[in-house]
């Protein structure tokens, strides 16, 4: 799809859209290493103060009941942030995509390549692979929200447990 040339605004937006995207996605993956690292201490501790009879249920009170979901909860959240962190591969095609270059014969092909791409064209792969990070910055943040509710509500019944026992 050719179309007119693109300004130097457009490629100013693009430029700015993409530097955009990345930021938020290391913004997420480095929030995400904070929960997994506060809530997987949480666990730890959980284990180690505990151990593992609680397990057994055999003896029902509130700090029983309390000391599993908190568990779930921060084990859910734990997993949640891992999701975060976990690598996100969007679209393979085109000239900009890391397994798109790789996957060209030579890096002879991938410099023909980008030679015969016109700036028009040059112009919607940006775009593409922009939307494409957005997508995956999209699924980030669901996961890191995720990850925080649940790691709330894990950390608030630990300590009502720690308070009832």
């Amino acid at each position: 799809m050719s179309g007119p040339p693109q300004s130097q605004y457009h490629e100013n937006f693009t430029s700015f859209e993409h530097m955009y995207l990345l930021a938020y996605m290391q913004l997420a993956d480095a929030k995400a290493a904070v929960f997994m690292a506060i809530t997987s201490g949480a666990i730890a501790y959980i284990v180690g103060h505990y151990g593992f009879g609680w397990l057994k249920l055999e003896d029902i009170r509130l700090h029983l009941i309390l000391l599993p979901i908190s568990t779930i909860l921060l084990t859910f959240s734990a997993g949640s942030a891992f999701a975060v962190i976990v690598p996100r591969i969007g679209h393979a095609g085109g000239i900009i995509h890391f397994r798109a270059v790789a996957n060209r014969r030579s890096a002879k092909k991938f410099v023909s390549d980008v030679l015969a791409t016109s700036q028009s064209q040059m112009f919607e792969e940006q775009m593409t692979y922009c939307y494409e990070l957005a997508r995956i910055c999209t699924r980030k943040y669901r996961w890191l929200d995720r990850s925080l509710w649940s790691g709330v509500l894990g950390y608030a019944a630990l300590l009502a447990t720690m308070v009832f026992l």
